[in-house]
């Protein structure tokens, strides 16, 4: 190839990588704003289980499944969070 398309090329390649690294930025920001604003419906939700779970004996098995999967699910949440930590 010609230098000057080879030197296109490598300037291209640059601004492609820069493009992929604000886009992973911007994803991981976007996911610590989903993770923040679950976290108080997730704290309110288990306060209820709670209340419901003292209200009702019958239920107290099918609150604690629902907990379950509750946490579960936040469980994986955290595990994405760990492998792709929010930008600094």
């Amino acid at each position: 190839m010609e230098p000057e398309i080879e030197a296109r090329f490598e300037r291209l390649e640059n601004h492609l990588g820069e493009v992929e690294e604000r886009l992973s930025e911007q994803l991981r920001d976007m996911q610590t704003v989903l993770l923040k604003a679950f976290l108080p419906w997730q704290e309110q939700v288990r306060i209820q289980f709670r209340e419901l779970e003292a209200n009702t004996g019958n239920s107290v098995l099918a609150t604690k499944q629902r907990m379950d999967v509750m946490e579960r699910r936040l469980g994986e949440i955290e595990k994405r969070l760990l492998m792709y930590p929010p930008a600094a």
